[in-house]
């Protein structure tokens, strides 16, 4: 009797993974035949677009960022860091049209040869009603959270300069 049982436990798991299995390449057809992805290339950055059964999804890169842009002043005599930044905005569309939200983020990286104190006093004029956070004294940093988004300037010393990020998260028209 010993034998039967297990046998019958071996042969319900086997049934288990091959009905596990079976529902994992059903699932993988209806995705593969209802899932389209197409993208898109610009000048500027490359646009991601994906049709589900449920709605819309897009994605639209910018990989060459203005810090002007961003909302924040940019230092004066500041030259950007390599490509200078990005930023990405996230968009999703319910198929029924009930259901819309977005979202982006944008940063630039910028270098000068002028002291921290110095970047960090015309911060101080140009930004006076933003918070201002100091991390182990090494990385200061401005902050505004205004509705939905949020935008930022740090400011840290290195070997090669003075380093100032700018960056804003929140809706895409904001970055």
């Amino acid at each position: 009797m010993a034998k039967r049982e297990r046998g019958g436990v071996i042969s319900g798991l086997l049934t288990v993974f091959g009905l596990l299995v079976l529902a994992a390449i059903i699932g993988g057809m209806y995705l593969a035949r209802n899932i389209h992805v197409q993208t898109t290339a610009r000048a500027n950055g490359d646009n991601v677009s994906i049709d589900v059964p449920g709605g819309h999804f897009s994605i639209q890169a910018n990989e060459k960022m203005d810090p002007a842009a961003i909302g924040a002043p940019v230092y004066p005599g500041a030259r950007k860091k390599g490509n200078g930044g990005g930023g990405a905005s996230f968009q999703w569309s319910s198929s029924d049209g009930k259901d819309e939200k977005a979202a982006g983020f944008a940063v630039s990286e910028m270098i000068t040869d002028d002291s921290p104190s110095k970047v960090l006093a015309w911060y101080k004029t140009q930004l006076p009603n933003w918070v201002v956070v100091v991390e182990d004294g090494k990385v200061t940093r401005f902050e505004m959270k205004e509705g939905g988004h949020k935008r930022l300037v740090a400011i840290k010393e290195d070997r090669d300069g003075t380093h100032i990020v700018v960056a804003s998260v929140g809706e895409p028209a904001s970055n």
